[in-house]
């Protein structure tokens, strides 16, 4: 009993030293930094109740909502990049609950420690290095997801070394699939966790299988696991999901970048206004139906070395999405309804101009370039509306939202479709719109947004039969508009490449940090940046544990005596390396754009080494060593909590690239 009361009164001084560390001037930087102008929106969102779209599950953002409410966030306030906070917003609370969440790190640390059989002190003094980090630090004291991701990272990866040590107990079972449920749900990065807890779990389920141990048994383990670490955290990130919806459940801007069905299930959505049918002559919108495809968009910008404005799509509402449909008939009785089979042309409101399919390739992908031009009108300017279903019910007439449909150029025989490309800075990063023969799912449309009184109501209603689509849908759609927008974030060649963005050989070697806000001379500045000594010693460790590993047992093999140790020392090995490893190599084959923080989840098992390549070194030698990480993280600590001058840290700038300094 006096021993787990000195383990829970050890692992309570931890955290409150972790967090007395990362909210230590929390004050500072009176300023929306950095990401802060992401996650603060966000929170805004869910206090507002008004829906938003981000590329993160919603767990993170729920719980910064949460320290908003408590600490009174401001609505109005739009947490613009560098805008000064406002005198009566307590935004130091909001930091201080991030700072909070954050010294879980250090505390799961050091239980993973004891689960390794660590003794007290060795467990103590490798600890402090998760609290004397300076890139922990400074990721854990901003309004970011980064702490409750870290945090919930430890605590996999201490449930994982629980469930090991403890013959693989269902109750351990449970609580690592509710951790894995909420790692996924904070920040996709998650799956390489999920990943990496697979690993183990299949090789557990493979030696039992090789063992005599009955099939029986080895079918109702596979049956434990599959709910616990498979069923569980499904679950877990489908509810945050529901729950998520039912929150943020008022129209807002954002909700451009999802499917116009989507869009129905909003409250206060303009599309209670629709008219049934489609009239020409009426300012529409139309949407792609491939999900996360965007609003047909057009502006006064041309194509490099052309007079023709660029056609693309844009996934906010915008005034450039507004089209008008005319048709093209000798009849000269008045045209009403556009109907299947229609020759139409597409006239752009804001630049008056035509929708045309030039007869040159398109920039990014295969197909014809669509573009708009001026008068006269040619047969390059003429397409057909070709229906291809009504998710309601089947109409001679186009309806809003619920008619899909083709628009195919005749002349050409090409249909009109998003190419899932993304323009570069010249065409202001909106998606590609082509011309192709091949009929797929790219190349259906909907029409969004219909309001017009030209038709009387009786003849034309609104379009109240819409229905609103079931949550199932709505969570895969929301999915894989996320997977696609995270998949386009790649790089800018506008942004300054040396300050921003970093490639992932760099990180292990702490070839330079992250500059946070602005950089004047009289500014307040922050350097998301590493402690040195623990980057590049937790660097050699993780690739000499598994030469000591391999050592120690041909040495124990050569001398004849029993190998007892390779169980335990195995899963060391497997938790440090294996967790860097998996945290960290798959990032060399990620297209996107990446960041310095990215290192931070594979940082956190590569430190495990340290204390293993260690274990036989002196306890006074580590103490001497974990001193000497403080001093360095003191060095640093300018970085951390915010300097002025540059002359105060450009002593302590060892390497070229390290950029706190000019």
């Amino acid at each position: 009993m006096k021993y787990k009361y000195n383990e829970i009164l050890t692992a309570f001084s931890l955290l409150l030293l972790a967090f007395v560390i990362r909210s230590y001037k929390v004050e500072n930087g009176k300023f929306v930094t950095w990401d802060e102008a992401h996650f603060g929106k966000f929170s805004e969102k869910y206090l507002s109740r008004s829906f938003y779209f981000d590329v993160h599950p919603p767990l993170g953002k729920m719980l910064t909502a949460l320290s908003g409410w408590f600490y009174e966030q401001p609505v109005g306030f739009k947490f613009e990049s560098s805008q000064n906070y406002p005198e009566d917003f307590d935004y130091s609370g909001m930091r201080r609950f991030h700072a909070l969440v954050a010294s879980f790190t250090p505390m799961f640390s050091y239980l993973i420690l004891r689960e390794l059989r660590y003794s007290y002190r060795r467990s103590l003094l490798i600890t402090l290095l998760f609290i004397f980090e300076n890139g922990f630090t400074s990721i854990g004291r901003l309004i970011l997801l980064d702490s409750y991701m870290l945090s919930f990272t430890a605590l996999v990866a201490y449930f994982l070394t629980r469930l090991y040590f403890r013959s693989f107990g269902t109750r351990d079972l449970f609580y690592l699939g509710i951790s894995l449920g909420m790692v996924l749900s904070v920040k996709w990065i998650g799956c390489l966790t999920t990943a990496f807890v697979g690993i183990l779990i299949i090789k557990r389920l493979w030696c039992d299988i090789n063992s005599k141990k009955p099939l029986v048994d080895v079918l109702k383990d596979f049956i434990r696991f599959a709910i616990c670490l498979i069923l569980v955290p499904a679950v877990f990130y489908v509810l945050l999901f529901y729950v998520h919806f039912k929150i943020v459940n008022n129209s807002s801007p954002d909700e451009g970048h999802m499917s116009s069905i989507f869009q129905a299930s909003l409250n206060g959505n303009a599309h209670i206004k629709n008219r049934k049918y489609v009239s020409f002559g009426t300012r529409v919108t139309i949407k792609a139906q491939v999900q996360g495809g965007g609003y047909l968009h057009s502006h006064d910008h041309v194509y490099p070395g052309t007079s023709m404005n660029q056609i693309t799509t844009y996934s906010h509402k915008d005034e450039n999405n507004n089209w008008v449909f005319q048709k093209v008939t000798d009849d000269k009785e008045e045209a009403r309804f556009i109907r299947n089979g229609d020759k139409v042309v597409l006239y752009h409101l804001e630049t008056q101009r035509y929708l045309n399919m030039t007869d040159t390739g398109a920039y990014l992908s295969e197909g014809l370039l669509a573009s708009a031009s001026e008068r006269p009108l040619t047969y390059k300017n003429v397409f057909i509306i070709e229906f291809y279903k009504d998710t309601k019910k089947d109409e001679e007439d186009l309806k809003s939202i619920t008619t899909l449909f083709r628009i195919k150029h005749e002349d050409t025989g090409a249909y009109l479709r998003v190419s899932n490309e993304k323009y570069p800075s010249w065409g202001f990063d909106q998606g590609e719109v082509a011309g192709t023969l091949i009929k797929n799912d790219d190349t259906i449309w909907n029409i969004e947004e219909n309001i017009s009184d030209k038709i009387p109501e009786e003849q034309n209603p609104v379009y109240d039969e819409i229905y609103r689509s079931l949550f199932f849908r709505n969570l895969i759609e929301h999915n894989i508009v996320m997977y696609k927008t995270n998949k386009s974030f790649v790089q800018d060649d506008d942004l300054e490449q040396e300050r921003i963005v970093s490639k992932p050989y760099e990180w292990p070697i702490l070839r330079r940090g992250l500059r946070m806000c602005s950089w004047d001379d009289k500014h307040l500045k922050f350097y998301m940046f590493g402690n040195p000594l623990v980057w590049y010693t937790s660097l050699i460790c993780v690739l000499v544990a598994p030469i000591k590993f391999i050592l120690r047992i041909l040495k124990a093999k050569r001398n004849g005596t029993k190998i007892k140790f390779t169980k335990n020392e195995g899963f060391e090995i497997f938790l440090t390396l294996g967790g860097w490893l998996f945290h960290y190599i798959p990032f060399f084959f990620v297209g996107r754009v990446l960041y310095f923080h990215h290192y931070y989840p594979a940082l956190f098992f590569s430190m495990f080494s340290i204390a293993y390549v260690t274990k036989k070194i002196s306890i006074v030698y580590l103490k001497i060593y974990v001193l000497a990480c403080i001093v360095s993280y003191l060095v640093y600590s300018g970085l951390t909590y915010g300097f002025v001058n540059k002359t105060m840290v450009s002593k302590f700038k060892i390497l070229p690239t390290w950029d706190f300094v000019e």
